[in-house]
């Protein structure tokens, strides 16, 4: 008798939804599936969400896939969960209750709690330790924010939970912390000892009881799948779980990407640019935190747009209405339709130029006031000049976060690979390509992270002995070069594009002040 196939399972809980994907030991993808939500913005710059949104889909999105792949319970090997950066936490109640939606990567509003820390602690204490900056962004902030404007919820928490520990935890009834979330979560974790900094939380008054007592590696079991997460997912009780990372990280490792140098661009609702290191070149600008892969010796640090294909979802859900209709009757995505049309329009989009600045903006700006800007517009342009201005701001901004790691002396290999729904559009890709200069290599099949989450729980549980055996499992479509001609072209723009958010910066604030 044969010997039976064993599956492997990755979850990742996006902003906009979740996927799950069942994987062979080998690394083909068998089957998948995909449930939407929302983002709750009860105020500008606010971005909240209830957990459970998160944990329902977590539970459908997996029960789905093995029905569509036909795989018996019994031959899943184990499932790692991956997930957006939960910021504040899930504040929970000693039931495990959620005390109220929690505080999101997007949410900006802790602006009061950056300024306490940088004046009672202090950015270069902060930065020596954790080797991040201060900025609402961070998750030690939003915390604060909890206890200086909701002490009620606070005095109540129990837990402060990841959105993939919560759903661990409704699966297996184990609590765990992995070491790249902690990172994450900025200003309380030291990144030189992978441990929590007693003084930091002390001084900031954050309980280190809110948190698991002990750190683990992503690929680390850290539960099995109990009753109750068995009849929500169809799994097998005992099921191995691993606990998981952020999950830009875990689409970086999905790349292949975990040796020195290596770097990706993960252009999902928000861009992270990432580079893997050994600590030898943390910086203010850049977020830090433990890789997902040799979590105690290297470091993933990145940075990023606010909005990058949220950007283009604004646009097509604002001003793509035909393309959506049409799309709908003759089954053609409409993205697909409004690419068509970008692709005609000249590079620079004829003197059209937008700042992507639509949540404020993060690494390595660092701008909470910097706002969304069209310049240039005149009564020549179209819809499709707009659209490929923001198809190129976001390649601008990539641009910025490459310019800035070379010149902190990152070393950067020959290939910028690229993961996420950008991938998806032959004209982005080539955008990013003249725009960075750097030629962009981009995997096929897609996988991103729930692909690596299914990879690491291979190497939890054992099947897989080594992170590079990731190597063995990935395929890459032809790479895309930088065109000299347009690349030249955009180097103007490029240049424009930075003047002009210098010259902007002082109205973006001063607009903030206005009632």
């Amino acid at each position: 008798m044969g010997k039976k196939e064993l599956y492997f399972l990755g979850t990742d809980i996006g902003t906009l939804g979740t996927k799950s994907v069942v994987v062979t030991r080998d690394g083909e993808i068998v089957s998948s599936d995909y449930r939407e939500y929302g983002v709750l913005t009860p105020k500008p710059l606010w971005a909240e969400q209830w957990p459970d949104v998160w944990f329902l889909a977590v539970a459908a999105t997996i029960k789905n896939a093995l029905v569509q792949g036909n795989i018996p319970s019994h031959q899943v090997g184990g499932l790692t969960i991956s997930g957006l950066y939960g910021g504040s936490g899930i504040p929970c109640a000693a039931d495990m209750r959620p005390l109220r939606p929690c505080l999101i990567w997007m949410d900006r509003r802790a602006t009061d709690e950056v300024g306490w820390v940088k004046d009672h602690i202090g950015e270069d204490q902060v930065f020596a330790i954790t080797g991040n900056y201060i900025d609402s962004y961070y998750g030690f902030t939003k915390m604060l924010w909890l206890k200086n404007k909701e002490p009620d919820v606070w005095k109540k928490i129990k837990w402060l939970l990841t959105p993939y520990a919560y759903a661990i935890y409704h699966l297996t009834g184990s609590l765990s912390m992995d070491y790249c979330s902690a990172g994450n979560i900025g200003g309380i974790f030291d990144i030189h000892k992978r441990d929590w900094s007693a003084d930091l939380l002390r001084e900031m008054q954050i309980p280190r009881e809110f948190f698991p007592e002990k750190l683990v590696r992503s690929a680390e079991v850290v539960g099995k799948i109990n009753r109750q997460g068995a009849q929500l997912t169809g799994l097998a009780e005992g099921t191995p779980v691993c606990a998981g990372g952020v999950d830009a990280a875990v689409a970086t490792l999905s790349a292949g990407a975990f040796d020195e140098g290596d770097h990706v661009a993960m252009i999902g609702t928000s861009m992270a640019y990432g580079v893997i290191h050994s600590g030898e070149n943390f910086s203010k600008n850049l977020i830090s935190m433990p890789h997902v892969a040799y979590d105690e010796e290297k470091v993933y640090s990145f940075g990023g747009a606010a909005t990058a294909g949220g950007i283009i979802k604004w646009f097509r859900d604002e001003f793509g209405q035909i393309e959506k209709t049409y799309g709908g009757i003759v089954d053609v995505d409409a993205y697909d339709l409004l690419t068509l049309k970008a692709a005609k329009v000249n590079p620079g989009s004829d003197r059209l130029m937008v700042l992507p600045y639509f949540m404020g903006e993060r690494a390595p700006i660092w701008n909470v006031d910097a706002r969304g800007t069209v310049f240039g517009l005149t009564l020549y342009h179209t819809r499709a000049h707009l659209f490929r201005a923001c198809l190129e701001a976001v390649a601008y901004a990539l641009r910025t976060c490459v310019e800035f790691s070379q010149r902190l002396g990152l070393r950067l290999k020959r290939d910028l690979i690229m993961v996420g729904g950008a991938t998806k559009s032959a004209l982005w890709k080539s955008i990013f390509a003249d725009i960075t200069k750097f030629p962009i290599l981009c995997t096929s099949g897609g996988g991103e992270a729930p692909y690596a989450d299914a990879f690491l729980a291979a190497v939890g549980v054992g099947a897989i002995d080594s992170y590079e055996t990731i190597q063995d499992w990935l395929s890459f479509e032809p790479g895309i070069e930088p065109h000299p001609d347009r690349a030249a072209v955009y180097d103007d723009y490029y240049q424009q594009y930075m003047q002009l958010y210098e010259a902007l910066k002082p109205s973006m604030s001063r607009l903030q002040q206005l009632p």
